[in-house]
């Protein structure tokens, strides 16, 4: 069961991120990448740690998919 919820959240995961890709907010993508990678390298030691890290970060995805994060457009504006 473990495994089939892995599993799930991992392919919901790379979906949401290829979407994002194809629909070119990459901003969102890599952030959203970025934190798949950290969770899984920061919990990844055992198999329970891992699908922590897997679901958390599906579930971070799907928020990130709603409401996108705007740090380039932030510092470009910081910077003006």
């Amino acid at each position: 069961m473990l495994l089939l919820i892995l599993a799930i959240a991992t392919a919901i995961n790379i979906i949401f991120i290829f979407s994002k890709i194809k629909k070119k907010r990459f901003e969102d993508a890599m952030f959203d990448g970025a934190i798949l990678i950290t969770l899984s390298f920061l919990f990844g030691q055992t198999l329970g740690g891992l699908s922590i890290a897997t679901v958390a970060s599906c579930i971070i995805s799907i928020y990130l998919y709603i409401y996108p994060p705007d740090f380039i457009k932030d510092i470009k504006k910081w910077l003006k």
